[in-house]
């Protein structure tokens, strides 16, 4: 066994056997320590990692050459929207990465990653995501031997509160009703209001898929984007997505009429018949919104006066909320109404209607209080007089 040496500069060095060449002789490797123990441990780690078959010549390989390799050579079987996913997730968030070394990667290079995103606002799906897939290139290093353990493994994701999804008011709801058949979005936002439809569902929609005979909405596709503003046509987000809808009397009227001018086979097109994109979607979206706006009295900002706004904007995934809360108010059972929102997990479902029954524990102990108070001061009123 090769002894240590300590250098003129003050580090401690030891040469080690890692192998040997097609002519049977011995290659060495010199292993360097600023102290005898920390050249000791290097030498302990190195050895056991040879042991586990770690081949020397991978001992420069980055994460970001792994992640390349995870996201375009090894994953040939997951779907283009995963792959997809993978770049998006190694380019945009997992950059500052890619120029360290496999075997140089400590569990804090990707804790103080996500805890500055968590700061920057990130949800907790999202840090889960970027976590799973730093840990897919350490799990692929582990594969081909190049590491002997995925350091990433047990990174904690920071505590963030969910941000609070309310549903629509009684007047949001009110002056969607009104004005569901003069904007273009009128009937979507209908759709997603009465039938639950999750956005993607409601985009990849066909007039073919609305069985007005018997009042069902088959939902059998959905719209995706996958980081792009071009989307194509997949499956719906779960097994349970592909479902069938009934369709409520005041949704039936309204979409009646919009059959009868229809010329796409969209039910919800762009104004020139075709798919929308991400950023057709939106315009469209803000175009709705402002309209909806000034019909409740609002009005658009100028340099002489302000912006009046006189409605609450509201997202496509309240719409979906609020059938939800509609369902719970109508006493549906849970059961029946994860059904008809495609919920896999009735979990999901269940958390909801808990919410809401809180939400209403609570509104009726404020009715409650107030109603005490005001008999209270009432009898002290009468007892003065």
């Amino acid at each position: 066994m090769a002894r240590m040496k300590k250098r003129d500069d003050g580090l401690y060095q030891r040469s080690i056997t890692i192998g040997r060449n097609s002519d049977g002789k011995p290659l060495r490797k010199i292993i360097y320590g600023r102290t005898q123990k920390e050249l000791e441990a290097k030498v302990a780690e190195y050895q056991e990692q040879l042991k586990y078959g770690m081949l020397p010549a991978n001992e420069n390989v980055t994460f970001g050459e792994m992640a390349k390799i995870l996201c375009d050579d090894y994953k040939p079987m997951v779907s283009e929207g995963v792959r997809k996913r993978y770049v998006t997730t190694c380019e945009k968030h997992l950059k500052e990465l890619n120029n360290i070394r496999l075997r140089d990667l400590k569990a804090a290079h990707l804790q103080s990653l996500i805890n500055r995103l968590a700061q920057a606002g990130y949800a907790t799906k999202s840090l889960s995501g970027i976590k799973q897939v730093a840990s897919q290139v350490m799990r692929l290093a582990m594969d081909n031997d190049i590491v002997m353990r995925n350091v990433f493994e047990r990174i904690k994701i920071p505590s963030i509160e969910a941000e609070k999804r309310t549903p629509l008011t009684e007047k949001q709801i009110e002056l969607v009703n009104e004005h569901c058949l003069d904007h273009r979005m009128g009937l979507p936002v209908m759709l997603m209001l009465y039938a639950g439809l999750r956005r993607g569902e409601l985009m990849a929609l066909r007039w073919s898929h609305i069985d007005l005979e018997n009042r069902v909405i088959h939902v059998r596709e959905a719209w995706a984007f996958e980081a792009t503003n071009v989307g194509h046509r997949k499956a719906p987000k779960t097994s349970s997505g592909k479902r069938d809808i009934p369709i409520l009397d005041n949704l039936y009227s309204v979409l009646v009429r919009v059959k009868m001018d229809a010329k796409s086979s969209l039910v919800c097109p762009t104004a020139e018949g075709v798919e929308m994109t991400n950023i057709a979607w939106r315009r469209a979206w803000e175009s709705y919104m402002h309209h909806l706006n000034i019909a409740a009295g609002g009005r658009v900002g100028s340099r002489s006066r302000p912006k009046i706004t006189a409605i609450e904007p509201f997202t496509a995934h309240q719409l979906r909320h609020t059938f939800i809360t509609l369902c719970h108010e109508a006493g549906i059972d849970v059961k029946v109404t994860q059904d008809m929102a495609g919920h896999a997990d009735i979990r999901t479902t269940l958390g909801i209607y808990t919410h809401l029954t809180k939400v209403k524990k609570e509104e009726a102990v404020d009715t409650l209080n107030a109603h005490i108070a005001a008999k209270s001061k009432t009898k002290r009123d009468e007892m003065e007089r």
